[in-house]
């Protein structure tokens, strides 16, 4: 198990450099066509990087494979989910910190992200990767706003 979280970490660091890459291909001068290409060029590399990385994780471990890409896919569909809806609150688990939201019945569902829109309805990934919904009037907790809106 330690080999293939040693693969999510390399993954993480890549796709951070990713992300550092596109922010200088942005800023990158439009009349200066070969550094955009080198920077394109490196995104591209990294990505092929990636994608080694992935197929490692699937030899050595198909079911967390499988795992990753159930988060994956909840994920891309809580980002669709919020070009769609505008969520006032999110909330996400963190190490030694519990997510969950509380309902009305007395019980909680464990979430990796819980997520209140403006209507006071609410969005969560459960555990298990899945997208769910839930009315105000079948929660009892209240939204806390975002820092970043």
């Amino acid at each position: 198990m330690s080999k293939t979280q040693d693969l999510l970490k390399k993954i993480n660091y890549i796709e951070a450099d990713i992300e550092i890459q596109k922010q200088i291909l942005f800023s990158i001068p439009s009349d200066q066509q070969g550094e955009m290409e080198k920077t394109i060029g490196i995104i591209a590399e990294r990505r092929k990087e990636i994608e080694t990385l992935r197929q490692q994780i699937k030899d050595i471990d198909p079911e967390e494979f499988d795992r990753i890409l159930v988060f994956e896919k909840a994920i891309n569909e809580f980002k669709q989910l919020a070009t769609t809806r505008q969520f006032t609150s999110i909330t996400g688990r963190n190490i030694n910190e519990p997510c969950a939201l509380s309902l009305q019945d007395g019980g909680s569902i464990e979430c990796l992200i819980k997520a209140c829109d403006a209507d006071g309805n609410w969005t969560i990934i459960t555990l298990q990767g899945e997208i769910r919904h839930f009315s105000q009037d079948t929660v009892t907790e209240k939204p806390v706003e975002s820092p970043i809106h």
